[in-house]
């Protein structure tokens, strides 16, 4: 199953390996014009017999399957650690959707020549924008303590490889609000719905009035919580609600 942006759903695919294309198995749409055949080919050794190139490689008898649940395995652990290095809400079945992702990736070859914690933490940031969780690249690059710029780039590939260019979970924008909540925690060191409910009512104003394109969403956080935490009363400055929403 593939997503199709025609028909918006996740549908079967159709490969063609005469063309070299991967196509919507409901309306037709192209949607990899980029594949090659892995059929078998034929070579005439010294005798001019024609011959098999290459060799059958036995995946179970020589232990391919346990190097593959091995590596599934890894790669869930990887899973587990950054969600609960982060608390990330959703436990085990934010995991479990994470390493499915990650299982796709091992199928496309994705993890080859890649860091498992990168490749787990790109499966994550997916699974996390599919469950609209408040977490960015950032979040993860800085608890893995590498640059955004890499995970992001393992992100893209990834999303590459899996098809999801016209997905939802990459198209649609990134929502302030689900960022409310969490900058208010950490600009009154408490939790305070007051100031987050306001915040939140002056970022459904902005959406409804178009202010949200072509704007960062640290931008439209910072403005929101800034003007609701001095509608209740909260001294603070534009540098303090700079440093509280740096991180978007």
């Amino acid at each position: 199953m593939v997503f199709c942006g025609h028909c918006q759903d996740d549908c079967p695919y159709v490969k063609d390996p005469d063309n070299g294309i991967i196509c919507c198995g409901i309306c037709g749409k192209v949607l990899d014009p980029n594949i090659y055949d892995d059929g078998p080919s034929f070579v005439k050794d010294s005798s001019g017999q024609s011959r098999l190139r290459g060799s059958i490689i036995k995946a179970i008898e020589d232990g391919c399957s346990i190097s593959r649940e091995r590596t599934e395995a890894k790669g869930r652990d990887e899973i587990w650690q950054i969600v609960h290095g982060l608390h990330v809400s959703g436990g085990d079945d934010i995991i479990c959707t994470a390493h499915n992702f990650y299982k796709l990736a091992l199928d496309n070859s994705f993890t080859k020549g890649r860091q498992t914690s990168h490749v787990a933490a790109a499966c994550l940031y997916i699974a996390c924008r599919r469950g609209e969780k408040p977490y960015l690249l950032i979040d993860f690059s800085d608890y893995l303590h590498i640059s955004v710029y890499v995970l992001g780039a393992v992100f893209l590939q990834l999303c590459q490889v899996l098809l999801l260019g016209e997905h939802p979970i990459v198209q649609k924008l990134v929502d302030p609000s689900l960022f409310i909540h969490r900058f208010t925690e950490r600009l009154l060191g408490k939790r305070n719905n007051a100031v987050s409910d306001t915040a939140l009512c002056i970022v459904a104003s902005m959406k409804r009035d178009w202010m949200q394109t072509g704007r960062k969403p640290s931008g439209l956080c910072g403005a929101a919580l800034y003007i609701a935490a001095l509608s209740h009363g909260y001294d603070y400055t534009k540098a303090d609600i700079g440093c509280c929403c740096a991180c978007l």
